[in-house]
């Protein structure tokens, strides 16, 4: 961020690249608070020509973004549309500005300014200057600067001069282009040799780099300069050397348009040579741009290595971005050659589109490595291909499809050997039997798991692929009811993800903690591990996590009363979820949504949620939450005053809970059981009472299975339909 070389500082050495971003982005975010702490007034960062900008920058930028709630700052940004090409999301209607041309008073205000050192401006200088520019204001510059390189307006103290009568008779280019390659022509031979020289360097370039392109250029630097040609930095990227820019990009490209191609291969070679030697050991900031003058220079080996690396870089960062621009530049530039390791680079990209939920490119990903592997057999990476897939499916609730893929991939892993994949297969099987409330089959899953993952060489991977296996196997302790144990183990998981700076392996902790604390009615809990996950998940750009986060803050705000809190975080996950096709995850979103709607006296809008939650789960085959959502629907029929369709509900409903559910825990079904309670209430049915007895018992029987005695009544209080059964029951209890 700083440009300056500090990787032997005792500080961050030692850092990974992700930590040590991690560290760079909260100094910037904790330096603007402290600014706005003390100056009492609201910061303004303004950044313009955000399109020329790096990933890194564009990240941190991302970043800002993310803590808006908690930063007190006004980002004012200005590009132009090629930026949206590689953020789209930027972009609002409500945050968008877009810039027109200045009109004719505007285009006349900044003449007068430009001119301003003038006693008085002739109107036909002004005619001239703004009748060219048609509203821009750097054609209205160039202007100005040509009208004094060419003489007639004279500048002098302490008044600037025109000669008018010229004004007539100037013959001046007729476009912006042509004025600035008027300017360039202008230069004397020297000046306009070291311009074109450094244009290959770049927009900005330094002293030393344009030496390496040519000897004698840097002696021209200085009258370039006094032209306002090209401007000095007040630091530079590298020690020991200035640090420039052009003038304006439109410049630059047009000095650089001037160039041959020989010339311009034979710039890009001793600028890439320049800069591999000067970045050695400095880290990944300047691999894709020694790979740009490399490719434009036709050494592919180098310029392939470099963006490789690059790539490399920017995913161990989570700058997921410029890895795929990197690594699909090192794809393009390896052609056909080296099959696998093709296959490598691309498996790459796939990992980074299950990260940002791009599945359209991860099916495109897996059908291409699947073609590879059809003529280059490779069981280590078929298994990954496989495992691949086979989490893929699990995204998209396909989970007869994942688990048959999840075997396969078993199979093909134990035949080559490939212990990661071995473990993750049946991890991911272990996660589809508690699915299905299958925990004995679960656990003979984690069984098999664990030592596979042991088996791994690696330390770094073996600890990620233990902890993500450790992490199902908590998810079974808590769905067992065994809290206690399963919170010890995922707050050791979330430790060691910390320590190999593993985000999925923290995203899974801190969505498991998440439910644990909402299990326990620890709501407050709840929604600091479920912002601490949101966080996490903004930073390393993965939307589903998003999503599950901001599940967990609608919950908690749910529970704590703050039902407008609720709706919003449940409406902004559901986006997301529909975005990413997760209809699982859009169907439990939408029931949520329609209890919400409930609660707030809209009985129609929650109606239409149902249906929509209660079509999808029949479609996904998921009874479960299928029945949850028909005594949703069941509930708002009867707030409509629609008796006769609410009971029919209500009886498939009971019927299905009872046959369907049967061999499912009594506490998965309590909240759907309380609902029928609620309409059966409604409707005066003598079913009521025997439901409400059965429900108080589950409820009871969930506490007690909690050790801390306090922490008992903490969750009867704390869970809404807890709370509300107890209360239900005491009430019929005190009746005569």
């Amino acid at each position: 961020l700083s440009g300056l070389d500090f990787a032997d500082s005792p500080t961050v050495k030692g850092l990974d690249p992700r930590s040590l971003r991690d560290q760079a982005f909260a100094a910037v975010r904790g330096y603007l608070q402290a600014l706005s702490a003390q100056g009492g007034a609201l910061p303004v960062l303004i950044v313009e020509d955000l399109h020329w900008a790096d990933d890194g920058s564009l990240d941190l930028l991302q970043h800002l973004l993310a803590h808006a709630a908690e930063l007190p700052l006004a980002l004012v940004m200005t590009a132009r549309p090629p930026l949206l090409a590689r953020r789209p999301d930027w972009c609002t209607d409500e945050t968008r500005v877009l810039l027109s041309p200045l009109v004719a008073a505007q285009s006349d205000t900044l003449a007068q300014a430009l001119l301003q050192r003038m006693d008085a401006v002739p109107p036909k200088l002004t005619e001239l200057i703004v009748g060219r520019a048609e509203g821009n204001p750097y054609y209205m510059e160039e202007l100005v600067r040509r009208l004094i390189d060419d003489g007639v307006i004279a500048v002098a103290e302490p008044h600037w001069t025109v000669q008018a009568e010229r004004l007539d008779s100037l013959r001046l280019p007729t476009t912006l282009i042509g004025l600035l390659q008027a300017r360039l022509d202008a230069l004397p031979a020297g000046e306009r040799q070291a311009a074109r020289q450094a244009s290959i360097v770049g927009h900005v370039f330094w002293d030393d780099a344009l030496q390496a392109l040519d000897a004698k250029a840097p002696q021209a630097l200085p009258a370039l300069q006094d032209a306002a040609f090209v401007k000095a930095h007040d630091s530079s990227d590298f020690e020991g050397t200035p640090e420039r820019q052009f003038d304006h990009h439109l410049l630059h490209q047009v000095t650089y348009d001037t160039l041959l191609r020989a010339e311009r291969k034979l710039g890009h070679g001793a600028a890439a040579r320049w800069l591999q030697a000067r970045t050695q050991g400095r880290g990944a900031e300047f691999l894709a741009m020694t790979g740009e003058h490399a490719e434009k220079a036709g050494e592919t080996a180098l310029a392939f290595a470099c963006f490789e690396q690059a790539g490399y870089e920017a995913e161990r960062r989570f700058s997921n971005a410029a890895a795929v621009s990197c690594t699909r530049r090192a794809l393009a530039l390896l052609g056909e050659a080296e099959p696998l390791r093709r296959f490598d680079l691309l498996n790459r990209l796939e990992k980074i589109a299950d990260t940002t939920g791009d599945r359209s490119a991860q099916d495109a990903l897996n059908a291409e490595m699947e073609a590879l592997l059809a003529q280059h057999p490779d069981g280590q990476r078929h298994a990954g291909l496989l495992l691949g897939q086979a989490l893929l499916a699990s995204r998209r609730s396909d989970n007869v499809e994942s688990e048959r893929l999840s075997r396969r991939t078993f199979e093909v892993a134990i035949g080559s050997g490939a212990a990661n994949e071995a473990a993750i297969a049946q991890a991911n099987l272990a996660w589809l039997c508690i699915e299905r409330s299958d925990y004995p089959g679960a656990r003979k899953h984690i069984e098999i798991a664990l030592p596979w993952a042991g088996k791994m060489q690696a330390e770094r991977l073996r600890d990620e692929t233990e902890a993500q296996v450790l992490t199902v196997a908590a998810m079974i302790s808590t769905e067992t009811g065994q809290l206690d144990e399963a919170r010890e183990n995922l707050l050791a998981v979330l430790s060691r993800g910390e320590a190999i700076v593993s985000p999925r392996v923290q995203l899974g902790a801190l969505d498991n903690l998440a439910l644990i604390a909402s299990h326990l009615g620890r709501w407050d809990e709840t929604a600091a591990w479920g912002d601490r996950a949101r966080v996490l998940a903004l930073s390393i750009e993965a939307p589903a996590n998003v999503a599950l986060s901001q599940q967990w803050l609608a919950r908690a705000a749910e529970a704590l009363g703050d039902l407008a809190s609720a709706r919003r975080w449940y409406k902004q996950s559901l986006v997301v979820y529909r975005d990413l096709a997760a209809r699982l995850s859009e169907a439990t979103t939408l029931r949520f949504l329609g209890g919400l709607h409930l609660q707030q006296g809209d009985a129609q809008a929650a109606l239409a949620c149902c249906a929509q939650s209660l079509a999808l789960h029949q479609a996904l085959a998921a009874p479960l939450e299928a029945c949850a959502a028909m005594a949703t629907a069941a509930l708002c029929e009867v707030r409509l005053g629609q008796t006769a369709e609410a009971l029919e509900r209500l009886n498939t409903t009971l019927n299905r809970v009872q046959d369907e559910l049967a061999e499912c825990p009594a506490i998965e079904t309590v909240d759907t059981r309380w609902t029928c309670h609620a309409v059966l209430d409604a409707l005066g049915d003598a079913r009521a009472a025997p439901l409400l007895e059965a429900l108080f018992a589950d409820v009871q029987a969930r506490a007690t299975a909690v050790a801390d005695v306090a922490d008992r009544d903490r969750l009867i209080q704390a869970i809404p339909d807890f709370r509300a059964i107890v209360a239900a029951y005491q009430r019929r209890a005190a009746t005569p």
